[in-house]
């Protein structure tokens, strides 16, 4: 699966149309998906997205340990795919086991990119005030 670098500066255009995401997180050895609906750019100078993540999520408690996530762009043929990750908890369950994901692990974060999508972002969390 080859990986073109997007410029920090366009990185925004890539969720800029408000798409459901694939959110995909890493810790101590334990990886998480979930679909999230709600993101969006909020900056373009420094870049910053901001996406929803329910604080009670596995997801978020894997993103706050870790400091950062990936967010992945699924293209039509993973409509289902992303329905099922975005309907169950990793807290019980492995995903990616489940599901058969593969993923590539992210060129600067090493964050789990999800194979399908269409393009990613791998990301820093910003602690909200």
């Amino acid at each position: 699966m080859p990986l073109a670098p997007v410029e920090l500066q366009h990185a925004s255009r890539l969720v800029n149309h408000g798409p459901t995401v694939l959110v995909s997180t890493t810790h101590q050895g334990r990886h998480n998906v979930m679909a999230a609906a709600w993101s969006m750019p909020v900056e373009f100078t420094p870049p910053r997205i901001a996406v929803v993540i329910d604080k009670k999520t596995f997801t978020r408690e894997l993103l706050q340990a870790s400091g950062c996530f990936a967010i992945g762009l699924p293209c039509a043929a993973l409509a289902d795919l992303t329905f099922a990750v975005g309907s169950e908890s990793g807290r019980e369950v492995d995903k990616f086991e489940r599901h058969a994901l593969r993923f590539t692990p992210g060129p600067v974060l090493g964050l789990p990119l999800v194979h399908g999508c269409v393009a990613w972002l791998e990301l820093r969390h910003i602690p909200e005030p």
